[in-house]
């Protein structure tokens, strides 16, 4: 099931290549830009939000998707194209703390992610289809195309990692 197989890819493409960093260098980066902790941060609590609201829905009845027509232009060019537009800021709920916790923050995108994990691997195909949760700016998506989302949205941030780990003087696989 691709679902599943994005899933299992996003753990490995966000912790591994910031396994073993020092604190200073989870918490140092360029003037104005997020450090390596805050953007980890960013995907933890994205991805277990949206699986907590999925776990919670789960048992609603099936509803029709919402979306105004530029939503459903932008959901369908981030999730076939695989691209974020710059200029998308992050919601109230995702904008990482001053100074996260590493460990909770890792904590908390592996236990968001086994989650989504769970739900994907239980739920019978047409309630992954058809419980929807809003996106600020693709409109309502349902569990594939959230899961679809959070790879695609790791893999954006993951290019700003990348630039810190080579800003702080780190090997970059």
């Amino acid at each position: 099931m691709k679902i599943t197989r994005q899933l299992a890819r996003l753990e490995p493409m966000v912790l591994h290549p910031v396994h073993g960093l020092s604190d200073e260098e989870w918490h140092h980066a360029p003037a104005g830009s997020w450090t390596v902790a805050q953007i980890v941060e960013h995907l933890a609590v994205s991805v277990d939000l949206v699986a907590q609201l999925f776990e919670e829905r789960g048992e609603l009845p099936p509803r029709r998707r919402r979306s105004r027509p530029h939503e459903t232009v932008l959901r369908h060019l981030v999730l076939l194209s695989g691209r974020i537009p710059r200029g998308l800021n992050a919601v109230a709920a995702a904008v990482p703390s001053d100074e996260p916790e590493p460990d909770m923050a890792t904590a908390q995108f592996r236990m968001g992610v086994e989650l989504m994990r769970y739900l994907a691997e239980t739920w019978p195909s047409e309630v992954r289809e058809s419980v929807f949760l809003r996106h600020p700016y693709l409109g309502d998506l349902n569990l594939p195309e959230w899961v679809r989302f959070h790879y695609v949205h790791s893999r954006h941030h993951m290019q700003e990692i990348r630039e810190r780990l080579r800003w702080l003087g780190k090997e970059v696989a």
